[in-house]
């Protein structure tokens, strides 16, 4: 008996193994990438890594305490089930407790006191193979009595069945959190985000995706998105129906839909794109929403993030897109595409994609604080430490294991890496930071400009201008990008108490200014420039517009009033729609003001509106004729700057010899690019003393910048300080 009593007690005090479920494993937590919970998993087989499994005891389902909804009848019955069952078992137990068998007696207290346990135990052995012969052997029947334990056993397995069986019926928490429709409000809570799309017109979008977007945003691998929404292939590593390249899919739909022109819209849907985008938008956002975009560990589903917000800004002028953009800076940081090599292993493939997303991000944080008056998010060193490539997509793929080898001439990515490279000297030009302060001495601020345009002309060196189009708009972009670096370094965007503007003689600075309305002006013109229009709604030239107006609001010559009143009116009427927040923003209040003021001194200066003087018509090549280098001396020293081919050494090292002023260096002439213009020359260095009409022009520029950063702060600025409520 002995030997029974050790046995029994044995099987008490052991328990059924709790159902466990699988985690993400080590690794691919320590990398942030989505683990497919195999073993091993497939990232660990990709890195030649060991999975190291991660399990936990399944958690209850359901709300604690709180019936589901809807499932009021079921849990009625449920209860009356249970009531039932536990009616039986006290009976039982009672009727035990009136048999005064002797050798029951001992037993039964050692075995009701340990209930729980024997409860545990019996009813997994009796799950377990040859449960049945083992509660009816002749040996465990005689010591616990057969007729009760069987009994007991059957009500309580039947009791572990109907709770289980309950438990499976109920229904699963939703995976999509409240947070998300406040992201997306009721668009994408929810919601399911398949369009009414056939196969001709899905592929319609990706060839408009191609050749729209992708060739200015290198953010996705044309090959491979080519072969998943085209040929029908897995994305990647991806398995079929998996909602990262779904999400990624959508979002390319969208960005399509908000590029195309009007007359294609209606052409591919019957309606206009007034209707016809928001259907796109919410079917974008409600894949994010199934993909968890705000908690991802995936650059696919950041990649589709990133790419709603491209597609946002030519839609919508309002702050939406600005500060959903922290949230794309916020999930980059997590996963690691700010450091130049992350802590966990990366295939130069995904490496590659890293640092194209990164960049993007990081031009989308520049572009939107110049339109919001407010400092980028991203520091310029995050940037500059860890460039992409200059290769073309077709010399990367997702298998390669070699480092990437970059590419001669014009490649997929020159675009990009121009803009990167004006995008940073924007930085340095423009914002201050805590880690990086804005560049202050006139010197260094041209040479910033000089180091673009060796940039560029190095990008740009074989170039075919005739034989591709958008060889031909980039050089046209750079020429933008240059005039308006040369304006900023001159006329900065923000306030800066050290800043001393240079003298510029006559009217150099008025044609710079005008030259960069002109240029922007003719490239949304040209008929080549037609795939990439909506370009413009991202280049918005308004700070061009107003040093322009600061500039002719102090002129004093009526026949330049009248030779470059026309461009300017004209920037001022094509840019009222495009600016943030339109005509009701608070880039667009100061400029009115100021053109205002413009107006009337055209008025005194012309002595009345209908002045008669004779209209000299103003064409680019008038504008950009007096900026060649030859037109003014240059003075007797001369010095050449070195070149900084990604801005890494600040140019505030450059040492000077004291007393002397340098003279920028051209960037050599290559295949056909001509001399990239410099208001550098225009500065005369013999005068250290501010005219009258220089200084006027200055105040009114800073006029300007005090009323912009007046409407932001007024903006910004919290409510008890605006008279509403009381300070914390």
């Amino acid at each position: 008996m002995a030997d029974r009593r050790k046995q029994v007690n044995l099987g008490q005090g052991s328990k059924a193994p709790t159902p466990s479920v699988r985690l993400s494993c080590e690794m691919c937590r320590q990398r942030k990438v989505k683990c497919d919970k195999l073993s091993p998993c497939t990232n660990c087989q990709r890195f030649g890594a060991i999975c190291v499994p991660v399990e936990r005891a399944r958690l209850p389902r359901g709300r604690s305490g709180r019936p589901a909804t809807g499932t009021a009848e079921r849990s009625s019955d449920l209860d009356a089930d249970l009531e039932d069952r536990v009616s039986k078992i006290e009976q039982m137990l009672q009727n035990l407790a009136r048999t005064n068998a002797p050798e029951k007696a001992p037993t039964a207290p050692n075995n009701i006191g340990n209930q729980e346990n024997s409860h545990t135990s019996l009813s997994s052995e009796s799950n377990s193979p040859g449960s049945t012969e083992s509660v009816k052997s002749p040996k465990i029947d005689a010591y616990l009595g057969s007729t009760f334990w069987a009994d007991l056993l059957q009500q309580t397995q039947d009791l572990r069945q109907t709770v289980n069986r309950d438990t499976e019926n109920q229904p699963q928490i939703p995976t999509e959190a409240p947070w998300q429709s406040l992201v997306f409000g009721s668009s994408g809570h929810g919601s399911d985000p398949n369009l009414p799309l056939d196969l001709r017109t899905r592929h319609q979008l990706v060839h408009i995706y191609l050749e729209k977007v992708d060739p200015v945003f290198k953010i996705i691998h044309r090959p491979s998105l080519s072969a998943f929404l085209l040929d029908g292939k897995p994305y990647l590593s991806y398995e079929r129906g998996d909602p990262a390249p779904t999400a990624l899919s959508y979002a390319l739909y969208y960005t399509s839909v908000c590029v195309i022109e009007e007359e294609k819209c209606l052409l591919l849907f019957g309606a206009s794109k007034e209707l016809v985008v928001p259907r796109f938008q919410k079917a974008a956002e409600s894949a994010l929403v199934q993909a968890d975009f705000m908690t991802t560990n995936d650059l696919t589903v950041l990649q589709a993030y990133v790419l709603t917000l491209i597609a946002s800004r030519p839609q919508d002028q309002s702050r939406r897109v600005w500060t959903m953009l922290s949230m794309a800076v916020r999930i980059a940081q997590a996963l690691l595409l700010h450091l130049p090599d992350p802590a966990f292993p990366v295939k130069p493939f995904e490496r590659e994609m890293r640092r194209r997303l990164w960049h993007a991000i990081g031009f989308l944080d520049t572009e939107a604080s110049m339109d919001r008056a407010s400092e980028p998010m991203i520091q310029a060193s995050m940037l500059e430490s860890h460039p992409p490539a200059n290769v073309n997509d077709s010399d990367i793929w997702f298998e390669m294991e070699g480092p990437v080898q970059e590419s001669e001439g014009f490649t997929d990515m020159t675009f990009t890496l121009m803009t990167s490279k004006a995008q940073s000297a924007s930085r340095l030009l423009n914002f201050s930071t805590f880690g990086q302060p804005a560049v202050q001495s006139m010197e260094l601020r041209q040479q910033v400009v000089v180091d673009f345009q060796q940039t560029a002309s190095s990008l740009l060196e074989k170039y075919q201008a005739d034989g591709v189009p958008f060889h031909w708009f980039t050089r046209q972009v750079a020429e933008c990008i240059n005039a308006s670096l040369q304006l900023t370094s001159v006329r900065p965007m923000q306030r800066n108490a050290k800043f001393i503007p240079p003298k510029v003689r006559g009217d150099g600075l008025l044609q710079l200014a005008v030259n960069v309305l002109e240029k922007s002006r003719a490239l949304r013109n040209d008929p080549r420039s037609r795939p990439w229009d909506w370009v413009n709604h991202i280049f918005v030239p308004w700070h061009g517009l107003a040093v322009a107006i600061a500039e002719i609001s102090v002129c004093q010559d009526p026949l330049l009033m009248e030779k470059y009143w026309p461009p300017i009116q004209q920037a001022y009427d094509r840019l009222s729609h495009l600016v943030a927040d339109s005509q009701q923003g608070m880039l667009w209040k100061p400029i009115e003001k100021f053109m205002t003021q413009a107006q009337a001194r055209r008025r005194q200066l012309l002595g009345s509106p209908t002045f008669n003087a004779p209209q000299i018509p103003v064409s680019l090549s008038d504008i950009t004729s007096t900026n060649q280098p030859t037109t003014f001396p240059q003075p007797s020293f001369q010095t050449s700057l070195p070149f900084t081919p990604n801005l890494n050494t600040q140019p505030a090292q450059i040492p000077y010899p004291q007393g002397t002023t340098p003279v920028m260096t051209m960037p050599e002439v290559t295949n056909g690019l001509g001399p990239w213009p410099n208001v550098w020359d225009a500065m005369d260095f013999s005068d250290t003393g501010i005219g009258n009409a220089t200084e006027t022009s200055w105040l009114n520029y800073e006029s300007f910048i005090e009323d912009l950063y007046e409407n932001a702060d007024y903006l910004l600025r919290p409510r008890y300080q605006l008279g509403y409520g009381n300070p914390p």
